[in-house]
């Protein structure tokens, strides 16, 4: 038996509608993808935010010894300064790509052993635009995350 050669395969045409269907799929969900993975960073961020304030509480309970925590928007990264560190700080927690402290100036919070915990508020916004919260409950000292919806600052 013969096989007549013009039959078999694929012709370009064919091929080249099968790539512009894959590329419109990739296209179409490239976006989305991104988009997600910019909220899971933001969400990322907050926890490891809440978890640095929540160690530094901690920390200051344990030793007793005072501390000081730096909120740099610039530097875009959280600090604690202790008696023991000096200048250099103890620990850093620095904001992943993509997710920025809002606000213009330098806060610095004292954390005093066996006194009330100053209320700390943390505002991050992804490249998207995209809002949360971390605060921080003088009295419990237990943090909250929330999610930020409109675009007041």
């Amino acid at each position: 038996m013969r096989l007549n050669r013009g039959q078999a395969g694929v012709t370009l045409i064919e091929m080249l509608i099968v790539v512009m269907i894959i590329a419109i799929i990739a296209g179409v969900s490239f976006p989305a993808l991104t988009s997600g993975l910019s909220s899971v960073r933001l969400s990322s961020a907050s926890g490891s935010a809440a978890s640095f304030l929540t160690s530094a509480m901690n920390r200051v309970e344990r030793r007793e010894l005072a501390a000081a925590i730096v909120i740099s928007p610039k530097e875009n990264q959280l600090a604690m300064y202790t008696a023991a560190s000096g200048e250099k700080p103890e620990k850093t927690l620095q904001m992943p790509q993509g997710v920025s402290i809002e606000g213009d100036e330098q806060r610095r919070y004292l954390l005093q052993p066996g006194g009330t915990f100053p209320r700390i508020t943390l505002m991050l916004r992804n490249d998207k635009g995209a809002r949360r919260s971390v605060k921080i409950d003088p009295a419990t000292g237990v943090p909250d995350v929330q999610r930020v919806t409109g675009d007041s600052k």
